[in-house]
């Protein structure tokens, strides 16, 4: 396959290469929501002790909460980005506080 090839649109998918994560269907907000909570949730189960490797587990747990609360960040930074590039946002008068 060439590079050209591997360019063109639907490629990806031809290679066996996942196109998008999970939580991508679900929307940034409610993906990294759902990671969150279910890291919570697995961070919970190895403190109460519930396993017998709780160690790996709590950092494993600790991994996805961190892995939601990025998804979530990044989510929201893009929205302020794509609101404050509005054209309505540029004509708006400062409202003094």
């Amino acid at each position: 396959m060439t590079a050209d090839q591997r360019e063109e649109p639907g490629v990806e998918r031809a290679l066996g290469a996942p196109p998008e994560a999970w939580w991508a269907g679900l929307g940034g907000l409610v993906g990294g929501v759902l990671l969150i909570v279910s890291g919570l949730g697995l961070l919970l189960w190895g403190f109460l002790g519930r396993s017998d490797s709780s160690v790996p587990l709590i950092y494993q747990a600790a991994k996805i909460v961190a892995v939601g609360l990025v998804v979530i960040g990044t989510t929201l930074v893009a929205r302020r980005r794509a609101s404050s590039r509005r054209p309505e946002a540029e004509t708006e008068p400062a409202s003094p506080s």
